[in-house]
């Protein structure tokens, strides 16, 4: 990571994990396709799955409810890789500048603490998932088939959330080395498992029961597991830098804290999300209302509305995590040259990735602005959900390249030390800016489609602070990285 030219090393470390992001983006949206086929099985499944809550009049409309269903547990979910990802990248933050540094002992004390925190951090979601799934659903939706998928969904990947903890630290340990052959192989297993099984439980498959949205939720945790378990294969069973002793799992105050000094910001950068994500189901929700007032009290617009926006997400995560798997790799190899006090080398780094991030966004945009209508011909949905969700994609992919600048910034602040200040952006995008906006517009145009304007709007806004956040960082941490240490 010192010395390979910085456009190929980024490529060579980032295509391993590109691939498997995209993968990994692929099986949540195959999650999504199969419960949106539920309007397909028959009347006996669909009783069974229902139960009392089965009405014929409704099929045709189980699929939107099932994506509503999906969107509304979303958040949570969101928030619970918020923590896992962003512990992670703390890990990968520290590993890779302690090696950098030549610091072996502290790099493999940082990966033993680090998986300790993991495990304790899957502990509270086990019990937010097996205690307030019910409450959850009940306080998010007031239709009681959308209430009974969420709850039943959320239960079960919260409650049995510790392969997604570990596999996802795992991997950071492995990229922090330059090994990303390795986790692309931990995230195709997961996928491979996952996408697999949506078929087999979600619609039922020989002697399978079909079980819906609950089969959704069994096939994404033993993915998971999957993952997890090649996961301890690959870090005990392989030859690395990184050998964690069982004096390593002993947590060590300075060195939780040196984790949390990178990961809490990228938690809270993330976790902003949830908070977007409940805030953006509030104001299509209450659009949704307004509509059924005054338009047509038989429309179910907030269904329509919560679940193309649900659908919307899933299908952009095919364009950003390609984005996120370079940024990945980059993150180790910032890290490594801050950590070496390697300037030039650092910047011609972080320019590559930003040409790169733009690039890909670039090519996302034009893929949801010309085959919008067949992306979400995916989805057995009906028309109006379509319809709704088809104008959100165009819409939103007008901010992608803004949003590609402010990826590649945040990487350098969390690879630096300071991801305090990608924290200070993701609130500006996702909150101070987007949601007032949204609201706004919605407010002052009556219709879905201001509230989709509202996104490449903060994209905008906030790159522009991005830059000069980013131009202050390279006066006072990167600009004196070859002066020569006191």
């Amino acid at each position: 990571m010192g010395t390979e030219p910085e456009g190929r090393l980024l490529l060579s470390m980032g295509w391993p994990i590109i691939v498997s992001m995209l993968v990994q983006a692929l099986y949540n949206i195959v999650d999504s396709v199969f419960v949106s086929r539920m309007d397909t099985l028959p009347t006996e499944a669909l009783q069974r799955i229902l139960g009392n809550l089965y009405d014929p009049s409704l099929v045709g409309r189980i699929g939107d409810k099932a994506l509503s269903a999906l969107s509304l547990v979303y958040p949570l979910q969101m928030l619970l890789i918020s923590v896992a990802v962003g512990t992670s990248v703390g890990i990968n933050s520290l590993i890779s500048r302690r090696l950098g540094a030549k610091r072996f002992e502290d790099a493999n004390r940082a990966a033993g603490n680090g998986l300790v925190i993991l495990v304790l951090s899957a502990a509270v979601f086990t019990v937010i998932g097996l205690t307030l799934s019910d409450v959850f659903m009940r306080w998010q939706s007031a239709d009681p088939i959308v209430q009974l998928m969420g709850r039943n969904y959320m239960s079960i990947c919260l409650s049995l959330c510790i392969g997604v903890f570990l596999s996802c630290g795992i991997e950071r340990i492995m990229t922090a080395q330059g090994r990303t052959i390795y986790a692309m192989l931990m995230q195709l297993t997961g996928a491979i498992v996952n996408i697999v099984l949506d078929r087999v439980f979600v619609l039922g498959w020989s002697f399978v029961p079909a079980m819906g949205v609950k089969g959704a939720a069994i096939a994404t945790i033993a993915g998971q597991f999957a993952s997890m378990l090649l996961a301890f294969i690959l870090l005990f069973g392989t030859r690395h830098e990184i050998r964690i002793r069982p004096s390593d799992l002993k947590l060590k105050g300075q060195t939780v804290h040196e984790i949390y000094r990178v990961g809490l910001p990228s938690i809270l950068m993330q976790a902003v999300g949830t908070v977007m994500l409940f805030g953006m189901n509030a104001i299509l929700k209450a659009l949704g209302d307004y509509h059924l007032a005054t338009i047509d009290p038989n429309g179910d617009y907030p269904t329509l509305y919560i679940g193309a926006f649900g659908t919307y997400f899933k299908l952009q995560s095919i364009i950003f995590m390609p984005v996120f798997g370079l940024t990945n790799a980059a993150m180790s190899v910032l890290g490594y040259n801050f950590g070496a006090r390697n300037r030039k080398r650092f910047m011609r780094a972080f320019k590559m990735l930003l040409l790169y991030c733009c690039v890909f966004m670039i090519f996302g945009t034009l893929v949801f602005q010309l085959f919008a209508d067949p992306l979400m011909h995916l989805f057995d949905v009906s028309q109006q959900l379509r319809d709704v969700g088809d104008r959100a994609l165009r819409i939103i992919s007008v901010g992608f390249i803004f949003a590609a600048a402010g990826i590649s910034f945040n990487t350098a602040f969390g690879a630096t030390d300071t991801s305090l200040y990608g924290a200070i952006i993701s609130l500006q995008r996702q909150l101070i800016v987007l949601l007032p906006v949204a609201a706004l517009l919605a407010w002052l145009t009556k219709d879905i489609d201001g509230i989709w304007w509202a996104f490449p709007i903060a994209e905008g806004i906030t790159l522009i602070v991005a830059s000069l956040l980013f131009k202050r960082l390279y006066r006072k941490k990167i600009k004196p990285l070859d002066d020569p240490i006191a």
